[in-house]
């Protein structure tokens, strides 16, 4: 169990749940959460899997950083090493896409359709993580771009309708 705590710490485990509750936001405000609650299920590993991942790109990014203000952080103490947090971020971005995916699998009269919105949402929020923590973090747009990544996280819950989002999800 203690070496589990490196990567407890990497995530910022205590924090997933402000993610979950991007996630949950969305879904109530549709309505339809307990009626597509896998959908709801899905939103939720996608959502956790990418903001563990954007935590884990955090702390590579800024390395050089943590190991002068922060070295007990788990990369620049060493206590995981850049390769297993490489692997882990990028699985955990790759499965976050998954989910989101699979969100949008649905059976409608006896057919299997896909809607791309909730894998749609998931890439620009990938997209996000990477602007805010591999370029933007340090500049204005920093802070923009943090507020962007919960409004994509927002809009991934609303994308529980399976639809494309109406006026008022994107006023949330």
């Amino acid at each position: 169990m203690r070496h589990l705590l490196p990567y407890a710490q990497l995530v910022r485990l205590p924090n997933t749940f402000t993610a979950m509750a991007d996630i949950f936001l969305g879904a109530l405000a549709t309505g339809l959460f307990l009626q597509r609650w896998y959908v709801l299920l899905c939103l939720l590993c996608a959502s956790t899997m990418l903001y563990w991942s954007g935590m884990i790109w955090n702390d590579y990014f800024d390395l050089d950083q943590d190991r002068k203000e922060r070295p007990g952080r788990p990369l620049a103490s060493g206590q995981v090493s850049l390769r297993a947090a490489v692997l882990l971020a990028s699985g955990l971005m790759v499965g976050g896409l998954l989910m989101a995916f699979l969100a949008g699998l649905r059976f409608e009269e006896n057919k299997l359709i896909l809607r791309w919105g909730s894998f749609a949402i998931a890439v620009a929020l990938v997209i996000a993580i990477f602007l805010y923590d591999g370029v933007l973090k340090a500049t204005f747009a920093g802070p923009i771009l943090m507020g962007l990544c919960r409004s994509l996280n927002i809009l991934l819950g609303l994308s529980v309708l399976g639809t494309s989002i109406p006026f008022w999800g994107w006023l949330i």
